[in-house]
């Protein structure tokens, strides 16, 4: 659970740089940048499922390392999605009514739809990434036959 933690908590703060410099440019208008957050979730899952192999030698499997990869994808993404909640109602609610007006299907967001919406992004995502980086670590642990 503590890698978990780690690097959930950094894919967080990589969520969060990220909006934040797409905010100081201006560019955080432009929705379809969100897919740089696949980048970084990718990224998280990635090294937390590395150190979980190094620590868990005997233990490393289909399973746990999914299961891995998910704890890591909930901690980073629960938190982001609370924060562009509060950000979107709080902060800066013009730009709530900005998506309202201008995003697919934008008429029907609400705070809790944007949080729903952004963790459900998150799991499927996670259950990709976590799938796909879970075997290709599984597959470099096994020793080549020449």
């Amino acid at each position: 659970m503590k890698i978990a933690l780690k690097y959930g908590s950094l894919m967080f703060l990589g969520y969060l740089l990220l909006f934040l410099v797409m905010k100081f440019l201006h560019l955080y208008h432009i929705i379809e940048l969100r897919a740089l957050n696949f980048l970084i979730h990718s990224a998280g899952v990635y090294f937390a499922l590395r150190e979980y192999q190094k620590a868990q030698k005997d233990n490393y499997g289909y399973i746990t390392a999914f299961v891995e990869g998910m704890r890591v994808t909930l901690i980073g993404a629960i938190p982001f999605a609370i924060f562009m909640v509060v950000y979107l109602t709080v902060g800066e609610p013009e730009f709530l009514t900005y998506l309202q007006e201008y995003a697919l299907n934008g008429a029907y967001l609400t705070p809790g739809l944007i949080f729903l919406g952004l963790c459900m992004e998150a799991v499927g995502s996670g259950v990709i990434i976590s799938y796909l980086i879970m075997r290709y670590t599984i597959m470099r642990a096994v020793p080549r036959v020449s």
